[in-house]
């Protein structure tokens, strides 16, 4: 029960970000640079759309955890007091398409959208593409968790 709901808690993150990305992209900010972070800057709708993906992008990572804890639960691992280095190993051996160096990663690209600067747009502008270009690998990843 706590894992459905935690899949479809992940999957409606992943979904929302799809839909913040593609309004940017409806719009012809993607991908995004310097210039392009102006104008949003300078637009309340277009700023509440790039607030919206840093926060469902924090949530996915959230929810994400959760799931692989459940995941290795369901599938007899005790992960109760396990570190994430040591669930993200055991993910590993499960060859389900997750390694420590892509989790770490991921976690980077968190970190700098949460302590962004604005007078970093460039730095601003390859965040948020890196996470576009990652929505397929989140996309993959659930879908090999799906039938637990």
């Amino acid at each position: 029960m706590i894992y459905r709901q935690t899949y479809q808690e992940t999957q409606k993150h992943i979904d929302r970000l799809k839909n913040a990305f593609n309004t940017l992209k409806d719009k012809g900010f993607l991908p995004l640079d310097e210039e392009k972070i102006d104008t949003i800057l300078e637009d309340d709708y277009l700023l509440a759309i790039l607030d919206q993906i840093v926060y469902r992008f924090s949530k996915l990572q959230d929810s994400l955890a959760k799931l692989v804890k459940s995941y290795l639960y369901i599938k007899g691992e005790n992960v109760e007091n396990l570190t994430m280095v040591d669930i993200l190993n055991k993910l590993e051996k499960l060859e389900l398409g997750i390694t420590k160096e892509k989790w770490f990663e991921l976690r980077e690209l968190r970190n700098i959208l949460v302590h962004e600067y604005e007078d970093e747009k460039y730095k601003i502008a390859k965040t948020f593409n890196k996470i576009y270009d990652e929505i397929n690998f989140f996309e993959n990843f659930l879908g090999k968790l799906k039938d637990e």
